[in-house]
């Protein structure tokens, strides 16, 4: 018997895009669009498509990875080049090792098991990979509104402080920076090629 996933987009998937406008510039895009990243892309919780649009050309390949096939129905009718994928970012399915850069833009908050989700994404992460992580930071007032929004749509929305997200990740395997803007936070991680003991 299949699992049932937990879809809180399907109702609004054809007026996501009118809504959640996507950012004119993307401010961590010179981390993943050069030479060196690889070209092999996975957008996580990518939903209609609408960062990788402005991004897609950087890669050979970009896999779009959503929990909802409402969103992702919404991105394939865009013909951006995507290989779309449903399932839940807990369990991703991908060998390890098997994508150059990763993004996840507002959507870990979305997810039921947060640490395990960011622990299978960063076993598919290369070694010299790159993983992007964005989310809206739940210690400015908008973002708190927004929460409190969400649950009342009775969406299953839980806000992470970023020295949250921190814990998880070993600094001895990973290279983490820490950025802040306006109300969002990311990380850029990259995934060590080799474990420096010195």
């Amino acid at each position: 018997m299949g699992v049932i996933m937990r879809d809180d987009f399907r109702l609004i998937a054809k007026i996501y895009d009118r809504i959640i406008k996507p950012k004119e510039v993307i401010s961590w895009a010179n981390y993943i669009c050069k030479p060196n990243t690889g070209k092999k892309l996975l957008d996580v919780g990518g939903g209609t498509g609408r960062i990788i649009q402005s991004i897609n050309t950087c890669f050979d390949r970009v896999f779009l990875y959503d929990v909802s096939i409402s969103m992702l129905l919404e991105a394939k009718s865009k013909n951006i080049g995507i290989i779309g994928v449903c399932g839940e970012v807990e369990n991703l399915g991908f060998p390890s090792n098997s994508f150059d850069v990763i993004i996840m833009v507002d959507t870990l908050h979305h997810v039921e098991d947060h640490k395990k989700a960011i622990l299978s994404i960063l076993e598919v992460l290369k070694p010299g990979g790159v993983f992007v992580l964005e989310e809206p930071d739940i210690r400015k007032l908008p973002v708190k509104l927004i929460a409190i929004m969400e649950k009342l749509l009775l969406m299953r929305s839980h806000f992470l402080k970023p020295s949250e997200i921190l814990s998880w990740i070993n600094p001895v395997l990973f290279k983490i920076d820490l950025f802040e803007e306006e109300n969002n936070y990311y990380f850029v991680i990259i995934k060590k090629s080799r474990i420096d003991v010195s």
